[in-house]
C-alpha cells in the first residue's frame, strides 16, 4: 500500500463526521475540521442555561521520509494554523489541533520526538476554554506508530481503518 492509498483511506474514514478540504496549502494535502453546539435548557428552549461549542481541526500530512525535523515543523504549521480559526468567546469550549503525517518510512528517533510534542493553551485562566495539540504519525513500509500523549487514543482509529493486528 502506499502513501497515497493509506491517505485516501483515511481520509474517506473521516468523511462521516467531518467537513474535508483537499485545498490546502503547502505542506498538508488535506483538512478535516468537526464542529459541535450543545446547549441545555429548563423546560422550554427560551429558558436556556448555557451554550458549548467544541470544534476540532485535523491536518493531514503526506511525506516519503519523516525526520525530526519534517516533524517538529509540520506541528508548528498545523498548531499556528489552527490557532488562527479559533474565536475564543463566552460559550467556547475547546479547539483542539490534530496532525495526522502518513510517512513512507521514519527515522528511528521520530517517536522519541513525537512524544516530547506537548502544545495546550487555554484562554481566559480557561473560562473561554482551551486548545490541545494531538498528534500521530504512521509509517506505511514498517507499520509503526509515533504519537505524543494526546495523540494515542488515534492509534486505535489507525487500527479499524487500516485493519492492523496488534
Amino acid at each position: 500500500m502506499t502513501t497515497a492509498d493509506c491517505m485516501e483511506q483515511l481520509l474517506r474514514s473521516y468523511s462521516g463526521y467531518y467537513d474535508i478540504s483537499q485545498q490546502e496549502r503547502e505542506p498538508f494535502c488535506a483538512k478535516a475540521e468537526f464542529h459541535s453546539h450543545n446547549e441545555q435548557y429548563v423546560l422550554t428552549r427560551s429558558a436556556r442555561i448555557s451554550g458549548s461549542d467544541s470544534h476540532e481541526y485535523v491536518y493531514f500530512a503526506c511525506t516519503e521520509l519523516l525526520t525530526c525535523r519534517n516533524l517538529a515543523e509540520l506541528g508548528r504549521e498545523a498548531w499556528s494554523r489552527g490557532l488562527a480559526n479559533v474565536r475564543p468567546l463566552y460559550g467556547h469550549r475547546n479547539s483542539d489541533i490534530t496532525l495526522i503525517v502518513i510517512a513512507g518510512t521514519m527515522e528511528a528517533d521520530v517517536s522519541a520526538a513525537a512524544r516530547k510534542i506537548r502544545r495546550y493553551k487555554s484562554y481566559c485562566f480557561s473560562l473561554c476554554g482551551w486548545s490541545s495539540f494531538s498528534l500521530i504519525a504512521y509509517s506505511v513500509s514498517t507499520g509503526n506508530f509515533a504519537c505524543n500523549s494526546r495523540g494515542r487514543c488515534l492509534k486505535r482509529h489507525f487500527k479499524e481503518t487500516f485493519k492492523i493486528s496488534s
